[in-house]
């Protein structure tokens, strides 16, 4: 069966990036996210409220349907984002925001525990964690337009918060705490160990007995 990365983090911070990073200098295989191809994300971008709950859903069709292929081979698959991430982060926001009502964000929680009774969790999650002022200054230099662009700072703080809130609760998947807040440039020599460390934690070696 095949293993699954998870790599979250607010909007911006760096995930793709990460991704690209690990799957060039390690054993890894990709698997994005690409939302300009999921079908109800501009109807969603122009009316919120309408479209949330069948772009939201999509969303965890489309992460599942990945996780079933991962599961299916012997990769090593490296996700940006993912479905925990679309639920307890994307899902707890547009929520918060009003997009969903009560009806509707309980319907996607059944949805994902639902899943989760089935496909098994992340064996870890890579979390980037990355300041406001270093994420907004990050954002400013994507040369793509996005649908997330006009964000605020408010909203971008209210996913870190989501992000902080979930992951301590987190006691199944093993997270991996990574700052991102320098030059991408400056993690090039370093990713190697990245790699090293995150085999280890996939592949744990069990200790010799000593022989008396």
């Amino acid at each position: 069966m095949g293993k699954l990365i998870s790599i979250v983090g607010n909007l911006g911070a760096g995930k793709t990036t990460l991704t690209k990073l690990l799957c060039e200098y390690g054993p890894f295989i990709p698997y994005w996210e690409k939302p300009e191809e999921r079908p109800f994300q501009a109807q969603f971008t122009k009316d919120f409220r309408t479209w949330a709950l069948a772009n939201q859903l999509d969303f965890f069709l489309f992460r599942c349907n990945q996780e079933v292929s991962i599961r299916q081979s012997n990769e090593i698959a490296v996700m940006d984002g993912g479905l925990d991430q679309d639920f307890h982060v994307f899902t707890c926001h547009i929520f918060n925001k009003g997009y969903i009502n009560n009806d509707e964000f309980n319907l996607c929680k059944r949805f994902y525990h639902f899943t989760r009774s089935i496909l098994p969790p992340p064996d870890l999650v890579i979390r980037i964690s990355i300041d406001i002022s270093t994420l907004l200054q990050r954002r400013s230099l994507r040369g793509r337009k996005i649908a997330d662009q006009d964000f605020s700072i408010q909203e971008l703080s209210e996913l870190e918060r989501l992000l902080d809130a979930w992951l301590e609760e987190e006691k199944i998947v093993p997270v991996l705490n990574l700052p991102f807040n320098q030059d991408i440039q400056v993690y090039n020599s370093e990713i190697n160990l990245l790699v090293s460390r995150i085999m280890d934690l996939l592949f744990p070696t069990t200790p010799t007995p000593i022989q008396q």
